[in-house]
């Protein structure tokens, strides 16, 4: 935006340049010597603010109210599933936003400078309990450190800032992004550094999952029905699946994972099912098909394993969380459509850690909610 510009008289009878921005908007006036010492001295204190506040570290609102106060199921059945937390707020953005507007700058309501979670698509937490958020709202990637409540983003790849950040995944010190628009996976050193791109070209690479035993990654390409097979250095190693709805074969996957035995599950979205596979590749049967029944998949999105081999997906349309054996049997199901603690509003991606805690991105409500798996024994 231009500024206008008005005239003072100074007090040495120099005439001093002032910008002034037009009505209805924030303005900074700065008047060479018209205060004299007064005006050198107060420039230094805002100076001195914006320094502070921009060194201020983020720090993401961990909520903890409703912690083991919602249970799945409800009594007088055994619970298993607890609910634990959630965060949508990156109150150290405040700070940023503070410097913003201290510096007069505009350009204060880019998303990618939200102090919030917008549509948090799909999680991923390392060895140290890191969580590895892609936002597609924001064009951004948000990284929190959940004991702490520290939290950084990622913006750009080198040059390239991003467009729709969708797959995200960290090991041995690099993270891996895929860009479904970019049509590129990017790699990062721990700092957000951009250190490399995966071989090959893609179509529409998405989800992105990670076999930490063999050390290899592997990515969705969903419009060409494809999941590939990467070594940590983006080298492509192989292929799996074409376009079809025969066993082995996809109509438009999306999300996928790897449990710690190094099998495979694909969302096999427009099939309407979840695919399991060997850590070989070798197909091993399906779960679930179209319909409206609760064994059933309307919009199937995120899918994960816990510690006991049950298989969890994220049924968008329905808002909940489905959970299943192995041999395709429901056992479970938790969540609802709303804005409340345990409820959700168009989720996405889901991921478990080692200790069977359970994050979903409750993608149009701004947040991620964590559950805990507590045994089915």
């Amino acid at each position: 935006m231009k500024a206008n510009y008005w005239r003072f008289p100074a007090d040495d009878a120099e005439t001093v340049i002032v910008p002034v921005q037009r009505e209805g908007h924030r303005f900074m006036v700065l008047r060479n010597r018209f205060f004299g010492r007064r005006t050198g001295y107060c420039i230094y204190l805002v100076l001195m603010m914006i320094l502070v506040i921009s060194c201020t570290p983020q720090k993401a609102v961990i909520d903890r109210s409703a912690m083991d106060k919602i249970l799945w199921p409800g009594p007088p059945e055994k619970p298993r599933i607890s609910y634990l937390w959630n965060t949508s707020l990156l109150s150290g953005s405040e700070g940023s936003r503070a410097s913003r507007f201290l510096a007069g700058d505009d350009d204060a309501t880019d998303p990618r400078t939200s102090e919030r979670l917008l549509r948090p698509y799909s999680i991923f937490v390392d060895e140290q309990e890191i969580l590895y958020i892609t936002d597609p709202g924001a064009y951004r990637i948000t990284i929190i450190d959940p004991s702490s409540g520290v939290s950084r983003n990622i913006l750009d790849a080198g040059k390239q800032e991003f467009l729709s950040p969708i797959g995200i995944v960290a090991f041995r010190g690099k993270i891996y992004v895929s860009d479904s628009t970019l049509n590129k996976v990017f790699i990062f050193d721990a700092e957000g550094r951009l250190s490399g791109e995966f071989q090959g070209e893609f179509k529409r690479p998405t989800s992105l999952a990670l076999d930490r035993a063999r050390g290899r990654v592997y990515v969705s390409d969903t419009l060409a029905h494809v999941i590939y097979q990467y070594d940590l250095e983006g080298k492509r190693l192989g292929a799996l699946g074409r376009n079809g709805s025969e066993a082995g074969e996809f109509n438009f996957p999306t999300h996928i994972w790897i449990d710690k035995t190094g099998r495979l599950s694909v969302t096999d979205a427009m099939n309407f099912r979840i695919q399991l596979f060997s850590p070989d590749g070798i197909y091993e049967g399906s779960i679930g098909r179209l319909g409206d029944a609760y064994g059933d998949l309307e919009k199937p999105k995120g899918v994960a394993a816990d510690s006991d081999g049950n298989i969890y997906v994220v049924d968008a349309i329905k808002d909940m969380v489905k959970i299943f054996s192995r041999e395709g049997k429901l056992l479970l199901f938790f969540g609802q459509q709303g804005h409340d603690f345990g409820q959700f509003w168009l989720p996405s991606g889901i991921f478990i850690d080692d200790k069977d805690h359970i994050y979903v991105a409750d993608t149009y409500n701004g947040r991620v909610q964590v559950f805990k798996y507590l045994g089915g024994k």
